[in-house]
């Protein structure tokens, strides 16, 4: 019994001393404790943790730290930041306060993560004390914002081949690329495929398969572009490209181009390209889906390229002589000529040699804005590219 009662006692003891050792932390309080963060680049942020350290008994100095910051997305851990802090309190009250100061950078990785899952980044510091009592941990919020915080989407692609046309006729073997320019919205990875549609399978319902895979990382909604690989140009007549996205989803008819190889031709016959003849349509007739361009053929033609181009502004009169200042001499060269398309087509389509007549898709439509007038033309390709005949450029509205 008194052999039991000793070692009671010494227990008791050791717990005494044990409790009279600690000291713990009651309290972590962030100031502030929500930030507004950007996705377009790394975020510094200034946050000031108080800290309230309570000892069991006084006097009892101890050492408060925190080793690091956790950053968390939803439960889950994307990084550490800032380093240690840490500071001795005398343990000379019941009650102590201490606070530490510290500026860290988010990465915009996390920031990244935190926009595309809807979730704020955590930022997280645990405090303990050298005392051996229980530790606590302070919170603070960070918030994705301003551009590229928005859900991510595409809201718009386009598509010009290397040279910024929409229609091209070239020779077989030629070497050819596409480009898409893409507007997004939001930060996000752009998935999808370019896809080809070869000749052999146009001339019916096309039938595309995939020439390269795409993986294009957006951050802070902007615009990007991405270039195809070359083109196969081995197959005679008319292919066509597109890049066909999978994710994010989009909500808007997905455009194709268009381009026909022509037959090797190593000792091409050239020839003084010769007028084509339109048919239809008539003047004054409007731009719609119904619309029947049709021309007389041209003999040795292996394609015919219908394009658009805006319409040439109409001239103000010119001034009176006396009315005219300039500071340099006047341009006496010739002028353009209206019939001359300085500018590139704003779309167009091309056709076998053996079709004379053809209406617009609501694709090819779609690129022309409606209340306006356009000019077009249909020109004649022989077997080489060289161009065989032309029509006069002719003006049309699209209401």
């Amino acid at each position: 019994m008194v052999a039991a009662r000793w070692l009671l006692l010494a227990i008791a003891a050791l717990v005494a001393g044990s409790s009279i050792a600690q000291a713990t932390i009651t309290a972590v309080d962030p100031t502030p404790d929500r930030f507004a963060i950007s996705t377009v680049g790394p975020s510094t942020v200034t946050i000031v943790w108080q800290v309230t350290r309570a000892p069991l008994t006084t006097p009892l100095p101890g050492t408060v730290s925190s080793p690091n910051a956790v950053l968390t997305v939803g439960g889950i851990t994307v990084g550490t930041v800032g380093g240690t802090l840490s500071r001795v309190l005398p343990g000379a009250v019941p009650t102590e306060f201490t606070s530490f100061t510290e500026t860290v950078v988010i990465p915009q990785a996390a920031a990244f993560r935190a926009a595309r899952t809807g979730a704020p980044i955590i930022l997280t510091r645990t405090f303990s004390d050298s005392g051996g009592g229980a530790s606590d941990s302070g919170f603070a919020a960070l918030f994705p914002s301003g551009p590229g915080s928005e859900p991510f989407s595409v809201s718009r692609l386009s598509l010009t081949f290397d040279d910024r046309s929409r229609v091209r006729v070239l020779a077989k073997g030629s070497r050819l690329r596409a480009i898409a320019e893409i507007n997004t919205t939001g930060s996000g990875l752009i998935v999808g495929q370019w896809e080809i549609a070869p000749a052999t399978t146009t001339s019916g319902a096309p039938v595309f398969r995939p020439l390269a895979l795409v993986r294009q990382n957006v951050a802070g909604g902007r615009r990007v572009f991405i270039t195809s690989p070359p083109l196969p140009t081995r197959f005679e007549g008319t292919n066509l490209v597109r890049l066909n996205i999978t994710d994010p989803a989009t909500f808007f008819d997905e455009p194709e181009l268009q381009y026909y190889v022509t037959p090797e031709s190593p000792l091409p016959e050239r020839q003084e390209p010769r007028l084509l003849l339109m048919t239809s349509p008539s003047p004054g007739t409007p731009l719609t889906l119904t619309t029947r361009f049709a021309w007389q053929a041209v003999p040795g033609a292996k394609a015919y390229k219908l394009e658009f181009f805006p319409a040439i502004p109409v001239q103000a009169e010119p001034p009176s002589q006396d009315e005219i200042v300039a500071s340099l001499p006047l341009d006496t060269g010739p002028d353009p000529q209206p019939d001359s398309p300085a500018a590139g087509p704003l779309t167009g389509i091309v056709l076998p040699g053996a079709v004379t007549e053809t209406r617009l898709k609501d694709f090819t439509l779609a690129h022309l804005p409606a209340q306006r007038r356009y000019r077009w033309i249909v020109t004649a390709i022989g077997e080489d590219g060289a161009v065989l005949g032309a029509s006069a450029m002719r003006e049309i509205y699209k209401p």
